[in-house]
């Protein structure tokens, strides 16, 4: 089943939320995204249909194995994005919005390819501190 990014923004919510509260409903998914209860029901309807996710008998909802897959892709492309705009000095309310559309659009090739990039260039300014500090004369 294909998600859109409604549905990874829903997986990414839960894991979220259970990594904060332990547990999650319906109720709990709603109010952190600032939905409705109905809209949320359809999508956990949706999302228990394609694999994503199960309801317990208390109404408890757990990743499976897939959907705990998925939302944490997308939720460390989040985290990955956010980063960066913040460190480009992006308006935090522009950084969060934009930071929540490009994980979704982006392919798995170019986010590796910027990760990569990112991790090169935080290893060059480390290596390069470091020799300033070693090259920097005793007093």
């Amino acid at each position: 089943m294909k998600l859109h990014a409604s549905g990874e923004d829903y997986l990414e919510t839960i894991l979220v939320l259970h990594k904060k509260l332990g547990m999650v409903r319906s109720v709990d998914v709603a109010r952190h995204m600032r939905v409705s209860k109905p809209s949320v029901c359809v999508a956990v309807n949706t999302l228990k249909d394609g694999g994503f996710l199960t309801m317990d008998e208390d109404h408890f909802l757990h990743l499976t194995d897939v959907g705990r897959e998925v939302a944490e892709k997308i939720y460390e492309r989040h985290c990955f994005f956010t980063e960066q705009l913040i460190a480009a000095s992006v308006d935090p309310e522009t950084v969060e919005v934009d930071a929540c559309r490009i994980e979704h659009v982006i392919s798995n090739e170019s986010f590796e390819r910027l990760k990569e990039a990112v991790f090169r260039k935080q290893e060059n300014e480390i290596s390069a501190r470091s020799k300033e500090i070693k090259d920097k004369p005793t007093e």
